[in-house]
């Protein structure tokens, strides 16, 4: 299993600057593999901390826990690399299922509850964020991943998304609820 994390590592250093893998989705270029420097560095330490994580959990971590962790890491790594605003979405809700089966894996009626609610949090943002994506897709034209303006709805409901999916203030205190139930 810790094999998992290094053979990511290995991976996101292969991936070259530029596009590297994408397709036409409804008049759309999905670009699901996009290397670049600041890409590779945070795919780095997503690599390098799964596997630490990995390493202190192994031998108290149920299998779905870990299989749910890595799982998470690897939606994490999609959004490094995602080179469109779809991609990047499908891996941001890739995290958000994978997260809260970790916070389940507590196994008592408290983790539950609290991955409930953990998950209703990341279904509202998840929600905000792809209306935010159809937004800027129907202003745009586009759903490459570009620098954005905070001057319009779409780009102000993309940012509220992402802050309440990646529990950051002022929309962070739901996830204190959460994480102390899991294991």
């Amino acid at each position: 299993m810790l094999l998992a994390p290094l053979f990511a590592l290995w991976f996101v250093w292969q991936v070259p600057d530029g596009v590297s893998l994408s397709f036409t989705f409804m008049d759309q270029a999905i670009e699901p593999v996009e290397g670049g420097k600041l890409r590779r560095l945070f795919a780095t330490i997503f690599a390098l901390m799964t596997f630490v994580g990995g390493l202190y959990a192994f031998r108290h971590a149920k299998a779905l826990e870990l299989s749910a962790a890595f799982a998470y890491a690897g939606g994490a790594l999609g959004v490094a690399f995602a080179g469109d605003l779809l991609t990047l979405f499908i891996f941001w809700e890739v995290m958000a299922i994978f997260s809260t089966i970790v916070v389940w894996c507590g196994g008592t009626e408290q983790s539950r509850a609290a991955g409930l609610r953990y998950a209703l949090m990341h279904f509202l943002g998840g929600v905000i964020l792809m209306v935010g994506i159809a937004g800027v897709a129907m202003q745009e034209g586009t759903i490459d991943v570009v620098a954005m303006r905070a001057d319009s709805v779409a780009t102000w409901l993309i940012l509220i998304g992402v802050l309440i999916n990646a529990a950051a203030p002022p929309v962070s205190a739901w996830l204190s609820d959460a994480y102390p139930e899991a294991t």
